[in-house]
Formats: C-alpha cells, sequence, structure tokens
C-alpha cells in the first residue's frame, strides 16, 4: 500500500468533506470554494491560494489537513475563501516594504470574517486596539506603519512569512497558510478577470454574499489592487436563475455519499471516503408557490416552464400555499391554474409533518418572502426562490433571486 498516496487521497477527502460540512451555515463560501481547483503541495506546508488565468488553485498539504479537527480545517478554508474576495491575491508585494505591517494587515483583515477557530497563534483584530473595525487592508497597513518598533511582536509562518519581535514580549503572531504563492499566477488582468468570474458565479449561486462580508467588501475590496465587484444578491445579474436553480437541484439530486459504503475505488477506505448509493423516493423536488397573489402571471408561467423542463429528469410535486396549504398534487406537464389569493403564512407548507410523506430531496418555495416562517428549517435542503424585490424570510436556506422571463 502506498502510504503517501492514501495520505494525500485522505487529505483531499477531508477538504471536501469540509467544503460540505461549510454548506450549510457559509453558503456563499462553499461555493467559491467549490470553484477552487485543489492540488496537493507537499512543499507549501500548511495551505495556500494562487491564481492563474483559468481559475483559483488551493495548495494544501496533506499532513497539515489530516492534523486538523473538522472545525479548524473549516476556519482555515474560510481564511483563504477571504484572501480571495479581499483581492489579496492581486497584491504586489514589492509594493508593501514593510513586511510586519503587510502581514499583520492582511491577516487581521481576513481573520476579521473568521467564525470558526483557527490554529493556535492566529494575528486577530484583538491583538490591535487602535485599528478600527470594516477597515481595508491597504489603510490598516498605514495605520501599521506607524507602529513603533517596540510595540512589534514576533510573527512566524511559512513561505518565509516570518518577522522577528522588537520587543520581549511573550506575545507573537502566526501565519497559517502561505502567502508566497500569492503571485505565482499569470498575466495580472486574465488572473484578476478569472478570480472576478469566480466569485460573481459564487455569489450568484449562493443567493448573495453575507450582509457582514458584503459590507467589508464594499469597505476594504475596493481597498485592494484587485478591484473586484461582488454581487449583493439584491439586484438583477446576467446569470439566468434558472441555470443557477437547476444546477442547485442537479448537485443535491445525485447520488449521494454513504459512510456504511466502501468507495468503489477505495474498498479499504471504507469509513473514511464515502461511496455512493442513490437514495429511491417518490418526489425528488417539492416545489411550493406562494399563492397569496404576490407571484404575477407572467412569473407563474415562467415557473412553469422551468417545473416542465425539471419533471423530464425528476419527479415533482407541487404544492400551492399562502396562510394555509390548498392543494398538492404531482406534477404532469403543466399547471393550468393555482388556488389562494389570502394572506402568507411559510410555517404550514414547511411543516414537517407536512412534507415528511411528500419525501423531498430538496423543497423549492416560489415566493417574495413577506410573511413569519418556521422558527427552526425544515430536515431537507430549502431554497427559496424569490421574485423580484423579495426578501428571504428567514436565515436558512439557499437563496435564489428569480429574473426576467427570457
Amino acid at each position: 500500500m502506498n502510504t503517501s498516496f492514501n495520505s494525500e487521497r485522505l487529505a483531499e477527502g477531508a477538504v471536501r468533506m469540509a467544503i460540505i460540512r461549510l454548506a450549510a451555515a457559509f453558503p456563499f463560501h462553499a461555493r467559491v470554494l467549490e470553484k477552487f481547483r485543489l492540488v496537493f503541495s507537499p512543499d507549501v506546508e500548511t495551505m495556500g491560494v494562487t491564481a492563474t488565468s483559468k481559475g483559483v488553485l488551493l495548495l494544501y498539504n496533506a499532513e497539515f489537513v489530516r492534523g486538523l479537527t473538522a472545525d479548524v480545517l473549516g476556519g482555515v478554508m474560510l481564511h483563504e475563501v477571504h484572501h480571495v474576495v479581499l483581492g489579496h491575491l492581486g497584491l504586489n508585494i514589492a509594493e508593501f516594504p514593510d513586511r510586519w505591517a503587510f502581514i499583520v494587515a492582511c491577516e487581521v483583515s481576513v481573520n476579521e470574517f473568521v467564525k470558526l477557530p483557527l490554529p493556535p497563534g492566529g494575528i486577530h483584530l484583538e491583538q490591535f486596539p487602535d485599528l478600527p473595525p470594516m477597515e481595508s487592508t491597504l489603510e490598516r497597513y498605514r495605520r501599521l506603519m506607524r507602529v513603533a518598533g517596540n510595540a512589534r511582536f514576533a510573527i512566524s509562518g511559512v513561505g518565509g512569512m516570518s518577522c522577528p519581535g522588537t520587543h520581549s514580549s511573550e506575545e507573537s503572531g502566526q501565519v497559517i497558510d502561505n502567502h508566497a504563492v500569492w503571485n505565482d499566477g499569470g498575466e495580472e488582468a486574465a488572473v484578476q478577470e478569472a478570480i472576478a468570474a469566480l466569485v460573481h458565479e459564487a455569489a450568484a449561486e449562493a443567493g448573495g454574499v453575507p450582509p457582514e462580508l458584503d459590507a467589508a467588501v464594499k469597505a476594504i475590496g475596493r481597498g485592494t489592487a484587485s478591484q473586484i465587484y461582488i454581487l449583493s444578491g439584491g439586484t438583477q445579474g446576467t446569470t439566468d436563475w434558472r441555470q443557477v436553480l437547476r444546477r442547485y437541484i442537479g448537485r443535491l439530486t445525485q447520488p449521494q455519499g454513504s459512510y456504511a459504503r466502501p468507495p468503489r475505488r477505495f474498498p479499504e477506505l471504507v469509513g473514511i471516503v464515502p461511496g455512493r448509493r442513490r437514495q429511491p423516493c417518490d418526489a425528488a423536488v417539492v416545489a411550493i408557490l406562494d399563492t397569496s397573489g404576490s407571484i404575477d402571471g407572467p412569473t407563474i408561467e415562467a415557473i412553469d416552464g422551468e417545473l416542465r423542463r425539471l419533471s423530464r429528469t425528476r419527479d415533482v410535486m407541487v404544492v400551492e400555499a399562502d396562510c394555509v396549504v390548498h392543494r398538492k398534487y404531482r406534477y404532469s406537464g403543466s399547471l393550468e391554474h393555482v388556488q389562494g389569493r389570502g394572506g402568507t403564512d411559510f410555517c404550514p407548507a414547511l411543516d414537517r409533518r407536512f412534507l415528511s410523506p411528500l419525501k423531498p430531496e430538496v423543497v423549492v418555495y416560489f415566493t417574495d418572502g413577506l410573511g413569519p416562517a418556521p422558527r427552526n428549517p425544515p430536515p431537507w435542503p430549502l431554497v427559496w426562490c424569490l421574485v423580484p424585490g423579495g426578501q428571504p424570510p428567514a436565515n436558512y436556506g439557499r437563496v435564489i433571486r428569480m429574473g426576467e422571463s427570457k
């Protein structure tokens, strides 16, 4: 048995499982990570991100990955996403002669929005009470340049990212990833275009950027060299909502992994790498239509066309509901009429006792979002498919914003 190869495969499996775990609480970050190309790189020592004209590479050291708990691995991967989103890959390190200030500015800006644990010694905003929150990396660099030498603690890290301390304090900082690979890409314009396209697509698929990160991009991202504009999800974009919905439903209704089954290629890794299996189901997609009057005729026509397309490859169950559930029926090629036009309450149609007999793999709720929703999400993947101007009624579920019919 090739121990080195198995270690690499186990580390790759851990990274992919981390992305799956992040999807529920951090859908935007997970969508970004799904678009990274994973590359085993023992020389990187820990992790690192770099970009080419074809996209972003996530470089990882197998031993580093396997030495982390699941939560800490998730934190490190959020850290890498923020380096990309905040434009750090486009910064020319040669333009920042104060190495200590540059490292601290980048790490503080990235870790400010990491809500999972990181390896010990990370550099955080709390260590610098004179730095205001929500400031750009460049502005923080300028402030940190003015920090007196005797107030600077030692920084260590991989890829040459180390600076000796100028005072004897026991405080120190640790750079957890390899910044030396940032500028390994090709032509700058093509690289930045590829990064922007990746981030834009992830934002569209995730229904926007988390509010705090969106605000940071507006305040911080504009202070980076990459000048990446990120969709907030609140305006019309060029990505057709129907394509986003199809891709998402397609992923959810593909064969699912099971740790109880041995993987076909690596049967000795049963319990570590999931095997593939299909789950029998009566209705793969439950489409709930808000019939309270917030969805107009042209939008119903667009929904009908999309349900018709989805029904070609998977079962679709339609539920008509406003403040109560009016009807449920298997989609058979067209929506002839809908029943409702009362007030809106999402609780009856999302009640677990109502949905369980329908056996959904994914629930799609077409609505404007104006109404009360259950406190807790249903136990199945949920998509809020919002009409133009709609707002998600809860802080759970994937959000897809409908555009004009094409």
